[in-house]
């Protein structure tokens, strides 16, 4: 046998392609349509008639891929494929070890046993598996990965899947006696396989297919469970790339599909599958076995409780919100009894021997509503234990938990817990209470609100009027179907509310609100209030600013009503709105400071202002005080800032706001840091310059050289460029090569450079050159008509300096006109009218008593 590499440690990520070379089988024939009615399966009766008999158009030892719209066996028209000639491995491996086949060449596109090559230019819909006729096989999800098993050594030649779309990313690896086929894919899809001669069809399905599942049952036998499987194979042992769980893996060689949703029992539970069954054991005392007629769960060793007594229940024990959250309708007496019995339970068990009664006990106390209990009563297990923490129902029992508790941020793992639909639910809350797609949150919560008429009364109480509002306020019109009929109780009159503005009739809806504002409990009171406050101010009745007053005047009632943290948000985004900057960023450090676990959460916000606080310009009326109190608030702050380009803009405005300042030095800082955080080539280019200027301000000359080289690019042009050229062109000038900065100005014709360029001919006293080029500045940034600002009066006053010490009278003549009677500053005036009256106008206007 050919050697093959060796399989990567996670090879579940895997993007690479895969190819073996080919062993030559024996191909029967098999005549499509014999099928009988005797009872066995379309899939039975492809086996009984012949092994590896393929498909029309698919090759053993090869991966087929067809795309869609291909005729699926068509005479004389293979499926569509990349075909590759198969190429030797390198010698000196045995194939019973863990091996996983080589990526194919990118260049391979030779002929294969008659069929050309051709690149797959649709996208493809199915592939074939060649497992052989008498491998049995699973298949499940884990995260994006679909994972097929096989209990035979298969070596497949997986190259045609390069760039076949869904599909192309796949990794196959064979382990002792079995082979494992891994699909990574971007998002889940909707999958079937189907049983064909010589292997399987893993094929992509519409939403309406690939759902149905055969019912799953299980037979108490001989102290444990029997679960009836049709042509079963073997038991596989594997490891959960993504939870890192036991597995124990049920395979068969016919189509066997298994739960669509976990089902969770004592001990173990049975995972969702596309083929095959899937066991996750918690315990090792738990064993599965070949039974007959299926995979046999067994207990072993001393003090082991028989499975069989849990073999049944309830319909809603197979929910994974029921089962993984140890839900019960039961009273709260009995659930407190229960909870009390199963922490004495663990109180009393050696440590080492308390983690299922932890697990209990904390299930209780969930079922209980005391979430606080139960977060602590995990927190303890799980440090006892880290293992726990990767097994699937304890991490959604915990997150349940936390939300419950108020730590939305540590619910987190609700939003990608593997659950189905009996997740959907508590994914709605989790979104809900993050601010996360209001829209999609309120359609998760619809899906799973019909489950919490089962919940206890201690969560349906707390949990069912929440849902209903958020419902109420975000829902689409197909969501707000399952309200109906809205309890008359007072904890669902904002629902009742919402359904009013959700009709149009805001009027009502507000004196609704208004009403609630009034209510002796505090919760309804709350909602009302804010509510009251969005609704008028959404209407024009009250500004951001009032609208902040009345959300700080609400805190007292939102810290009883447990919305305290909403309330606290909602008043920075009122501040902001108002513009009231400073106001907004003092109340985000309150709100830090109070829920310092929602400090993530407000980091966009604080960003926001301090955004806004970097880069709005400093006008010419601003006082000092206002650019050094926003540079003091930029400065306590930044650090708080995750890395990013949005911080690297507030440290360049702060460096502008420093240098403005007169602080070049610290304004340096501020570039220095902002650099490594640009985003784009011409952002770095405009800081680089910066930098480079405030260094010349501070006299540090070479740093300032250093800057502008190192951030140099030819590709920036426009502004950018014409910014860096005048402070190169500056540069030089200290350095005293003011020709060379003359030089490097002489084609650009923007005002800075014009300035620059001035102010060298200035200081060489080259007049006329200096009025041209002053000239054509005036030209651009003085109005022929109308008012003239401070800046425009100053180069009024400069032009004819440098016109009048050229003895321009020609163009001290045309300003004088074009200035004409409008006004500038007494002082300037006096001087200009100085400037550009000639002496012979000077002793006329003497002698006529002007």
């Amino acid at each position: 046998m050919p050697a093959v590499v060796s399989a990567p440690a996670t090879p579940h990520h895997s993007r690479q392609h895969f190819r073996t070379a080919k062993r030559k089988t024996a191909a029967a024939k098999v005549h499509p349509g014999s099928a009988t009615d005797s009872g066995i399966t379309a899939d039975e009766q492809n086996v009984t008639q012949g092994s590896g008999a393929l498909p029309s158009g698919w090759q053993q030892e090869r991966i087929g891929v067809q795309a869609d719209g291909d005729a699926e066996g068509q005479p004389g028209k293979p499926p569509l494929r990349n075909a590759s000639s198969s190429t030797p491995q390198s010698k000196g491996a045995s194939s019973g070890g863990n091996t996983e086949t080589p990526p194919p060449s990118a260049t391979q596109a030779t002929a294969n046993e008659g069929h050309v090559s051709t690149p797959v230019t649709a996208q493809v819909s199915k592939i074939f598996l060649p497992t052989g006729d008498d491998a049995g096989i699973a298949a499940f999800w884990s995260r994006n990965d679909m994972i097929i098993l096989s209990d035979h050594v298969t070596h497949m030649d997986a190259s045609a899947l390069r760039d076949t779309g869904p599909f192309a990313s796949v990794a196959v690896r064979t382990m002792g006696d079995m082979t494992a086929v891994t699909f990574h894919f971007e998002n889940r899809h909707e999958l079937t396989l189907s049983k064909q001669p010589g292997g399987w069809i893993l094929a992509l399905s519409p939403d309406d297919v690939g759902k149905v599942r055969a019912r799953i049952t299980s037979q108490e036998k001989d102290g444990g469970i029997l679960y009836p499987m049709s042509r079963p194979g073997r038991i596989v042992p594997f490891t959960d790339p993504s939870s890192g769980a036991r597995l124990l893996v049920a395979t068969s060689s016919v189509g066997f599909p298994g739960p669509r949703l976990p089902r969770r029992h004592v001990g173990y539970e049975l995972w969702p599958s596309v083929q095959g069954l899937v066991f996750a054991v918690e315990s090792d005392q738990i064993e599965l076995r070949d039974g007959d007629g299926g995979p046999f769960l067994d207990v072993v060793g001393e003090g082991a409780v028989p499975l069989a007594s849990a073999a049944s229940g309830q319909a809603t024990d197979d929910r994974v919100d029921w089962s993984w959250l140890g839900l019960r309708s039961l009273p709260p007496e009995t659930l407190r009894e229960d909870y009390r019995r199963h922490w004495t339970q663990a109180a009393m068990l050696p440590p080492d021997s308390r983690t299922d009664a932890r697990l209990a006990a904390a299930r209780s106390a969930f079922a209980l509503g005391d979430a606080h209990n139960a977060r602590a009563i995990l927190a303890t297990a799980i440090q006892d234990n880290p293992e726990l923490a990767m097994l699937p129902n304890v991490a959604f029992l915990q997150a349940a938990s936390e939300l419950l508790a108020g730590n939305t941020a540590g619910a987190s793992a609700l939003e990608s817990a593997d659950t189905g639909a009996d997740g959907a639910l508590w994914r709605g809350l989790y979104m809900e209470r993050a601010g996360k797609d209001p829209a999609g949150a309120a359609a998760l919560l619809a899906q799973g609100y019909s489950r919490l008429t089962d919940y206890p009364a201690t969560l349906r109480n707390r949990l069912q009027p929440e849902a209903a509002t958020f419902i109420a306020q975000y829902g689409s019109d197909q969501d707000l179907s399952v309200l109906s009929p809205v309890p008359d109780a007072p904890a669902f009159a904002a629902v009742r509310a919402f359904m009013q503005l959700r009709a149009g009739d805001q009027a009502k809806a507000l004196t609704a609100f208004q009403a609630m504002a009034k209510q002796k409990d505090p919760v309804i009171a709350e909602a009302g209030g804010e509510q009251s406050v969005v609704l008028r101010q959404a209407a024009g009745q009250i500004s951001p600013v009032e609208a902040a007053q009345a959300y700080e005047r609400l805190l007292p009632a939102s810290r009883l009503a447990g919305r305290e943290e909403n309330v606290r948000r909602a008043l920075v985004s009122s501040w902001m709105k108002a513009g009231e900057w400073e106001k907004a960023l003092s109340a985000a450090d309150e709100e830090m400071r109070v829920f310092p676990e929602g400090r993530e959460a407000m980091m966009p916000q604080v960003q926001d202002i301090l955004l806004h606080l970097a880069e709005t310009p400093d006008s010419s009326g601003s006082h000092p005080a206002d650019v050094i109190d926003a540079v003091a608030l930029i400065e306590s702050h930044i650090d708080q800032i995750p890395d990013s380009p949005v911080k690297g803009r507030i440290l360049g405005g702060l460096g502008e706001k420093l240098r403005g300042l007169g602080l070049p030095g610290r304004a340096a800082l501020a570039f220095e840091r902002a650099l490594p955080l640009a985003d784009d080539n011409a952002r770095r280019a405009t800081w680089g310059g910066e930098l480079a200027q405030v260094d010349i301000e501070a006299q540090r000359l070479g740093q300032a050289r250093r800057a502008l080289d190192e951030t140099a690019d030819t590709g920036v042009g426009g502004d950018v460029a014409s910014r860096r050229r005048v402070i190169a062109a500056s540069l030089m000038v200290r350095e005293g090569n003011r020709d060379q900065a003359l030089q490097m100005l002489a084609q650009d014709e923007t005002d800075p450079s014009l300035d620059l360029r001035g102010r060298i001919l200035e200081e060489q006293k080259k007049w006329p050159d200096a009025v041209l080029v002053v000239g054509r500045m005036a030209t651009k940034d003085i109005p022929e008509q109308g008012s003239l600002n401070d800046t425009q009066q100053d180069l009024t006053v400069r032009l004819a300096t440098d016109a009048a010490r050229a003895s321009d009278w020609e163009t001290l003549d045309r300003l004088r006109d074009w200035i004409g009677r409008r006004h500038l500053s007494p002082e300037r005036q006096r001087i200009f009218e100085l400037l550009v009256t000639s002496p012979e106008e000077d002793i006329r206007k003497r002698l006529n008593g002007g």
